[in-house]
């Protein structure tokens, strides 16, 4: 039996990981999550390809960076999807969806991490990029900023984790909002910098609020979490985020190109 050849070649601790997260999602878990991570793919891949065409018009070093972060957005809920589709194949074979978890599933775990860890470095920097750019410009110290925003967002993710285990829901929601309001200065202290005072209120900007405070709220850990009515607001909130981003640069687009 496949089981059998896999205990074969693995240690007992990760055969009981896989078989673990493979049998706690029940079916309602994993249908909602089937149809809203392609959705969320298809639309980040369709603004990468859109912002890629407004980025070759006005060679805007913060388009540069948006794109990169939707690219590996799109990657990132890929590789999710492929991780959930081992946990509804286990719901009707426990082997079979235990072998495609460990030869396919931890793999795009893991990929799935790097992408969302350097997607949220790289929006960040859309963000940033204007206040440091009035610094410095040289391309090494940019490196360097870049590097300092990685880390930020690695240690708000270790933050998070210790705040919402050791302190409850209220210390990691006061935490949170925190974070949210210092996102939310640096997007109206951008604006400001590009001379678009009070644009704050236009749909890109509110679209991109959005998507900001939940992929600062640990949405990640959510592929583990046993709220799937929690799950299924994030997604959902995070679907409807991208619609309005993709509508936001579409229209910028079609304006650039009149």
């Amino acid at each position: 039996m496949a089981i059998d050849a896999i205990d074969a070649i693995l240690t007992p601790k990760i055969l009981e990981m896989a078989t673990e997260m493979t049998s706690m999602y029940t079916l309602t878990d994993v249908v909602p999550d089937l149809i809203a991570y392609p959705i969320m793919a298809i639309l980040a891949l369709m603004i990468y390809l859109d912002i890629a065409k407004l980025y070759s018009i006005s060679q805007y070093e913060g388009l540069k960076h948006f794109k990169n972060a939707f690219f590996l957005f799109g990657v990132g809920n890929l590789a999710l999807l492929t991780l959930i589709l081992s946990m509804a194949i286990a719901k009707f074979s426990l082997e079979a969806g235990i072998l495609f978890f460990i030869v396919i599933g931890i793999p795009a775990l893991f990929l799935a991490g790097i992408s969302f860890w350097v997607a949220k470095g790289e929006l960040l920097y859309t963000i940033t990029w204007r206040l440091f750019d009035n610094i410095s410009s040289k391309k090494r110290y940019k490196m360097l900023f870049f590097g300092f925003l990685m880390t930020f967002v690695l240690i708000d993710a270790i933050a998070y984790g210790v705040i919402s285990e050791s302190y409850g829901f209220i210390s990691t929601i006061l935490y949170k909002g925190i974070i949210f309001i210092l996102i939310l200065l640096l997007i109206r202290t951008n604006i400001r910098s590009s001379g678009r005072i009070g644009a704050i209120t236009h749909p890109y900007y509110l679209g991109l609020i959005i998507l900001f405070t939940l992929n600062f709220l640990g949405t990640f850990g959510d592929l583990i979490s046993e709220d799937t009515t929690a799950g299924i607001i994030i997604n959902g909130l995070t679907i409807i985020a991208y619609f309005i981003i993709l509508k936001g640069i579409r229209k910028w687009t079609r304006i650039l190109t009149i």
